[in-house]
């Protein structure tokens, strides 16, 4: 059975850690190492991760917190395997996930680089959410789905799994955006890879206004970011006009409109 080194980045979430730590230990994959970055948690962390007596357990600490694209990064540094996992700190694999992901990855042709799978959000308040949309046909979301991403993006980072050559060719996540650093590396996996979709359920992931997805501002300027990373390919894929509305959308909704107009028009110039 080929090995996955699985990296999970965490920030002062060890109440949370351990229970993403035990869905992973009862994947009923288990030919992996679990690679755990830890960009210098001040509240235990280190502590619970060293209780475990799993060897497949490997706890590396950055020198200083540096956010989560370079814990990520940090990680992908230390991976042994062939095939590479991510999973979030505040996530729980349900257990084949792996199982279903490697089954698949393993025996696709060369221009499959990544795998997949529809993940649910716990939005509080009796309120869940699934992605990629299951609006979105599933012609759309294996194959060249490049164009479908650019439009809105189908693939949550915790619920890939890829080779390592397919994540080596998108140069790791992009510590300078402070949002959407997984959007944006999805985007470069998706612009010289395939994709397959498994339709199903693999993962139960949290909606956190403390995170990064969280900050509304981060957010936005991370799109602005992206449009002028991306224009000539929203250009040529007719996607450029929804990407700039939802921008102008969700800065209305927090009373910056304008000044994310002002900054749109200088980026895209």
């Amino acid at each position: 059975m080929e090995k996955v080194s699985i990296i999970l980045p965490t920030y002062n979430r060890k109440q949370k850690l351990k229970r993403a730590i035990d869905s992973i230990l009862c994947q009923s994959y288990p030919e992996f190492e679990l690679i755990i970055a830890d960009d210098a948690s001040t509240d235990g962390t280190e502590e619970l991760i060293r209780s475990y007596p799993d060897t497949r357990i490997r706890y590396v600490r950055l020198p200083s917190n540096q956010g989560a694209a370079a814990a990520r990064n940090y990680g992908l540094q230390q991976a042994q395997c062939k095939y590479i996992a991510f999973e979030d700190s505040d996530d729980i694999w349900r257990p084949t996930k792996l199982e279903k992901q490697m089954q698949i990855l393993t025996h696709a042709d060369g221009r499959v680089g990544f795998v997949y799978h529809k993940i649910v959000y716990d939005m509080g308040e009796n309120r869940y959410a699934v992605l990629p949309s299951e609006e979105v046909g599933s012609e759309k979301k294996s194959g060249d789905i490049y164009a479908q991403m650019l439009y809105d993006n189908l693939v949550p980072c915790p619920s890939i799994l890829a080779t390592r050559e397919c994540v080596t060719a998108t140069g790791g996540f992009d510590t300078q955006l402070k949002a959407l650093e997984d959007y944006d590396f999805a985007l470069k996996m998706a612009k010289q890879y395939h994709g397959i979709f498994i339709d199903e359920i693999l993962l139960d992931a949290e909606y956190s206004t403390s995170g990064v997805s969280g900050n509304a501002v981060n957010y936005l300027l991370a799109s602005c970011m992206l449009v002028q990373r991306y224009k000539e390919d929203y250009l040529k894929t007719g996607t450029f006009d929804h990407r700039v509305e939802i921008i102008l959308r969700d800065s209305q909704a927090i009373g910056m409109q304008e000044q994310f107009v002002a900054l749109l028009e200088k980026v895209i110039q």
